[in-house]
């Protein structure tokens, strides 16, 4: 019987067999003493979260408040780094009673205080306290326009994460992945926690593999628009580029850490090998050369190093080599394993594995030890794993609901969750700084 691919790498199979005929001839580390003292003992920080307060009586800033203390709830709860309490006497005229939040066990307490008199705009200041020094530990101001509230509490709940972890929250994050809601494969974004969908493409055709330049601000993806796979490069403005275009495969293409070239699966009418391009898609140079497919690669931290999958056994394979060629080792040795993802703190590789004709799961293969742990198991198909950027959780595709959806879950396979409530099938996310 013939093993049965997994879909990304079946994706570009088909993408493979349509161009041709087509185109035939005619680390992180904690920062802060009181995380690191409650961390060695296994404990969560006792955080008190006091109602937000308004500078005036109105119906409006008080809804604001409450919005922005909510998504500052959720941020907190998402690290699983506090133990949140509330309850506690809320602030008088902005002076917070923290012997009340003692009682109740707390060792610091946020606060937030909104102002809608800025012409238009809104003032939110932040602020930790600390319940035994009586001090105030942390502070920030935020003035934003009316309807950013969301962002400016995802901005004050990952300044929290930070003082503790040295490294922000992931409140401020977005996912872009591939949604069918319309009926056709669209790339779309969300805020990491679900919320503001938006749909960037309107190509009513077939959008493939998006993912986020470094700094945020482009997304490359594979286009059927014109009737053969070709990458394109795509602003968050939703203005779009050509990036490859020839003949045979343009496909599932990853970045440089700089920014400044990708690798991609380009074909030219023959197999699919990786190939180093710039960023107006000019050919560099072959990274590998062989009559296998190889494509879905994925880049270690500091560029060096790359990983990929391969059907040079038969069947797709997680394999890892060196920039300039040298180093090829294959990582994975059973299944059919597919969508490597390199960790951000460049320790591991996640990738989706199939044990001949079961289902799929999501792996982790340790780089240091070829330890391999399983981190899903067989709650529906999952697949396609994709980091955070601090390395602490991994966003996939499962179908344990019944239809694609976006889930995430810890870095060790602890507590999934789906995100949001997307409507449609979601596909192949890339969770963004």
């Amino acid at each position: 019987m013939p093993h049965r691919f997994s879909r990304c790498f079946a994706a570009v199979c088909s993408c493979l067999l349509l161009s041709l005929f087509i185109n035939a001839p005619s680390g992180l580390r904690a920062a802060n003493p009181l995380y690191l003292e409650l961390s060695a003992h296994g404990d969560r920080i006792d955080l008190g979260l006091a109602a937000f307060s308004t500078s005036r009586t109105l119906v409006e800033e008080a809804a604001i408040a409450r919005e922005m203390q909510e998504v500052t709830r959720q941020d907190l709860i998402f690290p699983r780094i506090f133990n949140l309490i509330e309850g506690g006497v809320p602030p008088v005229r902005k002076k917070v009673l923290l012997d009340s939040w003692s009682r109740l066990g707390a060792d610091v307490v946020v606060t937030g205080y909104v102002d809608t008199g800025w012409f238009g705009r809104f003032k939110f200041v932040g602020m930790l306290h600390d319940v035994n020094t009586q001090q105030v530990i942390l502070k920030k101001e935020y003035v934003a326009e009316r309807g950013d509230e969301r962002h400016a509490a995802h901005l004050w709940a990952d300044e929290i994460v930070r003082y503790f972890l040295g490294a922000p929250g992931m409140g401020h994050t977005r996912i872009v992945f591939v949604n069918d809601a319309t009926g056709k494969k669209e790339v779309c974004l969300v805020d990491y926690d679900g919320r503001n969908f938006k749909r960037l493409t309107n190509d009513r055709s077939i959008a493939l593999f998006p993912k986020f330049s470094p700094d945020g601000k482009t997304i490359v993806y594979t286009s059927f628009r014109a009737g053969t796979p070709e990458l394109h490069l795509l602003g968050l403005d939703g203005q779009k580029a050509p990036l490859c275009r020839y003949s045979g495969l343009n496909s599932s293409a990853a970045w440089l850490p700089d920014g400044n070239a990708l690798v991609a699966t380009l074909s030219f009418g023959r197999n699919p090998d990786l190939y180093l391009v710039d960023r107006r898609g000019a050919v560099l140079r072959a990274l590998t050369s062989s009559v296998a497919v190889e494509t879905a690669p994925s880049l270690s931290p500091d560029g060096l190093h790359l990983a990929f999958t391969s059907d040079r056994p038969g069947y797709p394979q997680i394999y890892t080599m060196d920039m300039n060629g040298s180093n090829l080792r294959r990582r994975t040795e059973s299944g059919e394993c597919d969508s490597p993802a390199w960790s951000p703190l460049g320790d591991s590789i996640a990738y989706t594995k199939s044990v001949f004709g079961g289902r799929y799961d999501i792996y982790v293969t340790e780089l240091g030890t070829d330890a391999e742990r399983r981190l899903t198991w067989g709650e529906g198909n999952n697949e396609n794993p994709a980091w955070s950027p601090d390395g602490r959780y991994l966003v996939f595709v499962s179908t344990r609901r019944g239809r694609e959806e976006l889930w995430v879950m810890g870095a060790d396979g602890s507590n999934p969750q789906p995100v949001g409530n997307i409507p449609g099938r979601s596909f192949t996310p890339n969770w963004g700084p």
